[in-house]
């Protein structure tokens, strides 16, 4: 779990300025050093902290009207609550002076939690993909999907949201040049040249948008997050929400017998290019040994068990599992046409859940990431597939509203979602 602890007051000054490391290669430009200056709003004497006496003389200053009450309630929640060090998702501990107000996300993952938290305001840059994954559209054309979405969040600023980074290339110079507070990145992976390069502190905040725990999993993720935002409350409420969500499912599933569920095939990288992808080394008989969300809906996932996480089979293996049901990923409304695919597939016809029509699409659990909303639709579809009695009056379309606007803060996401990729439009017409 990540913790946050108040450092001593006896704190060995740090360097105000940090001169960045240049950073050349024959593949990159200079980056030029840059000097990443922290200032503590009343630190008088430059040791990053509000003392007692410091307080009172920015309390005399507000009684004189030199600051505002904005500005004494922000010095005086510095006095309280820093210095305080984050303990990252790595074990890494990071030392904060004052409030973050400058945020630099590393990724969607990252950029959706910050948002849900409440502080998406305070983003000023992230991965190119943000642009697509968090409100999903077709990528780099914005001409379709969740528009509206898409034009609301993050102030509106999301169009114009600087992209410090591509899935091969990261803009060093550019990330500087935004002076953010914090960096918060999935992966240990570059901390220490953005640490160098850019010199503002760096935390990690890694987990799994579909493993619901604090150990490597969404929980840990959003309590490391939440640590650094100084929003451990909303924190909270969020991994609040998201156990409501499994909750609805897990009364009704958990009390089902093994015996009882139906055996599932998953293809969470779908099927539009066939069996097998060679490039990118996936396609339909690419599947996970282990999706909790399929497991909490009450399916009996086929490959459980198997050796690794990720994995790819062969077609005779997915024959020889029989599967009762067949769930593809689905992430434009072109790919929801790999159904009519599988089910005349002549090398599927003995498998169970072709003779009974019951292949059906799910939403992609990927975005350059694993975003959590997604896959808690997959967990209230999949449930609502499987056992259409039991789960009859849950109201599909109000759950994945509410999923998305808990993460988003946007209300009518998920009918725009079911709009754009046309398939959950027909399966909610047809209940």
């Amino acid at each position: 779990m990540t913790i946050v602890s108040e450092i001593t007051r006896e704190i060995v000054r740090l360097p105000i300025l940090l001169l960045l490391a240049i950073s050349i290669s024959a593949s990159l430009a200079v980056v030029p050093a840059v000097a990443y200056e922290l200032v503590v709003p009343s630190d008088l004497d430059g040791d990053l902290i509000v003392s007692d006496q410091e307080l009172e003389e920015a309390q005399g200053s507000f009684d004189d009207g030199d600051i505002t009450e904005e500005e004494m309630e922000e010095i005086e929640h510095i006095h309280d609550n820093y210095p305080r060090t984050v303990v990252d998702t790595e074990g890494r501990e990071v030392v904060f002076y004052k409030p973050v107000e400058r945020i630099i996300t590393r990724e969607p993952d990252t950029c959706r939690i910050v948002i849900a938290l409440g502080d998406g305001d305070r983003i000023v840059a992230s991965e190119q993909a943000v642009k697509s994954c968090l409100c999903p559209t077709n990528f780099g054309v914005f001409d379709q999907g969740c528009l509206e979405c898409y034009n609301s969040i993050i102030d509106r600023n999301l169009p114009d949201l600087p992209e410090t980074s591509t899935r091969y290339d990261i803009y060093y110079e550019l990330m500087a040049s935004l002076d953010p507070d914090v960096i918060i990145t999935s992966s240990v992976t570059n901390v220490q040249d953005f640490e160098s390069k850019i010199g503002c502190p760096v935390v990690v905040a890694g987990g799994d948008g579909w493993i619901y725990s604090r150990d490597d999993g969404l929980y840990g993720q959003i309590e490391a997050i939440g640590d650094v935002l100084d929003r451990e409350d909303e924190a909270e409420d969020l991994i609040g929400f998201i156990e409501s969500e499994i909750n609805m499912i897990r009364s009704v599933t958990d009390g089902m017998s093994d015996d009882e569920k139906p055996k599932v095939y998953f293809a969470p990288r779908g099927a539009k290019l066939g069996f097998y992808d060679p490039k990118e080394g996936r396609d339909f008989t690419r599947t996970f040994t282990e999706y909790d969300p399929l497991d909490i809906a009450g399916g009996k996932n086929v490959a459980k068990g198997a050796e690794g996480y990720e994995i790819n089979v062969a077609v005779e293996q997915i024959i020889a599992w029989n599967p009762d049901y067949i769930f593809v990923a689905c992430s434009t409304p072109e790919d929801a046409e790999v159904i009519n695919w599988i089910m005349e597939s002549s090398d599927l016809q003995s498998i169970a859940a072709v003779q009974t029509g019951n292949v059906y699409n799910c939403f992609y659990p990927h975005c350059r990431g694993r975003p959590p909303d997604r896959s808690l639709l997959n967990m209230v579809y999949m449930a609502k597939v499987l056992y259409p009695e039991e789960f009859k009056d849950v109201d599909f379309e109000g759950e994945g509203n509410k999923i998305f606007e808990a993460f988003l803060g946007v209300d009518g996401v998920f009918t725009e979602y079911a709009d754009y990729l046309v398939w959950p439009r027909e399966y909610l017409n047809s209940q």
